[in-house]
């Protein structure tokens, strides 16, 4: 890493702990790892090799193109588009036999036309509105779709599901009454009911996932934590953004520091350029937010606007510091840690905004044990 700027470092051990201990909590559900976003800022292909070997038997995607890319790096799990897919792009969808999502019969039947094009059945799977009014069909319509789709030769209508709004509140009231939504359309379906039926995302894996055919795991995943529950206190985080320092400079009192004048020096300082900025997703909101970064295991103030590709940070004279110091923006250095949760909050925003802006300027770097692998 001493030749990057800055970079993003990724522990696939702390995947593969955070896999199984979401596994462990409803052992009869599949995983579905959720790795739409280039697997949340962290990389998809690299995560998804990483689940399959260790236990998932789904990808869900939310693009075409994601899951091309999958596709084209050799990946031949089931893999799911969680979103609607414009009509242009389905048979892309059924040629790189990628399960697509349907919401009403005229979403059915594009499907079906690009399978017969194809001489195959395209796989397809019906999103339901249960109650989050984002996409699907409503139950009480799901049947009659379901049955019209059986006249369609080319698909295949593999699975049903749908998504919970407030299973990581503490009043998941609204999240139980989803799931029984879904489970009395399963039971009336009855034997005309689609093979694979889900709907437990992260923070419903704790109370919400028996019966689910999946677990769809993602942000829990990555280690960040999908509820207050203190059971995801065991999760690892996986990602740490790193930087190398541009400048240490020698700044007396009283001194402007960045764009807009917008803060002054109160006393001689050290202030150190760290090549990261905006730019790279590392939010122009945390300026003026008490923001730090950790360098030497001592957390110090960032100063100034953030800039696009840089930002400064404030260090006292006293304080030994050196260019070839490491500088951790998210992550740990030696008892300090800096997590995305920290970020979200003082940015006023969620942590999985934080980590999923991260940007494509930035390395990934993937480690396992004390190796860096590919």
């Amino acid at each position: 890493m001493e030749d990057l700027r800055a970079w993003i470092e990724v522990d696939l051990d702390a995947i593969i702990h955070n896999l199984k201990l979401i596994k462990s909590i409803a052992p009869k559900s599949q995983i579905m790892a959720i790795i739409k976003a280039n697997a949340y800022g962290h990389g998809a292909i690299s995560v998804a090799k990483t689940v399959l070997a260790n236990g998932a038997s789904w990808l869900g995607v939310a693009m075409v193109e994601e899951g091309i890319a999958l596709r084209e790096a050799g990946l031949a799990a089931p893999i799911l588009i969680l979103g609607v897919v414009p009509e242009a792009e389905v048979p892309l969808a059924v040629k790189w036999n990628l399960s697509t999502t349907f919401t009403d019969f005229k979403g059915a039947e594009v499907l079906a036309r690009a399978g017969k094009a194809l001489g195959k059945k395209a796989s397809g799977q019906l999103k339901i509105d249960t109650g989050m009014h984002r996409l699907g069909v409503y139950p009480e319509k799901a049947a009659e779709l379901l049955k019209a789709c059986e006249k369609l030769d080319g698909l295949k209508v593999e699975g049903m599901f749908t998504h919970l709004a407030t299973a990581d509140c503490e009043d998941n009231s609204l999240a139980k009454k989803q799931v029984e939504q879904i489970l009395n359309l399963r039971k009336e379906l009855g034997n005309k009911c689609p093979p694979l039926v889900h709907w437990a995302n992260s923070a419903a894996a704790l109370y919400l996932a028996e019966d689910s055919s999946f677990i769809r795991a993602g942000i829990a995943l990555y280690g960040l934590k999908p509820s207050a529950d203190p059971f995801w206190d065991k999760l690892k985080p996986a990602l740490s953004l790193k930087a190398r320092i541009s400048r240490i400079e020698r700044v007396e009192a009283n001194q402007p520091i960045g764009y807009g004048a917008s803060y002054y020096t109160k006393e001689p300082c050290q202030i150190v350029t760290v090549p990261v900025g905006y730019g790279d997703g590392y939010t122009r909101r945390l300026s003026h937010k008490g923001t730090e970064v950790l360098i030497g295991g001592n957390r110090y103030p960032v100063v100034g606007n953030i800039c696009m590709d840089q930002l400064m940070v404030e260090i006292p004279l006293k304080k030994q510091i050196d260019v070839t110091d490491e500088v951790t923006l998210i992550g740990s250095q030696g008892s300090e840690e800096i997590s995305a949760e920290e970020l979200a909050i003082k940015s006023d925003t969620i942590h999985y905004e934080i980590i999923t802006e991260l940007s494509i300027r930035l390395e990934r770097i993937y480690k396992k044990g004390s190796s860096r692998v590919r």
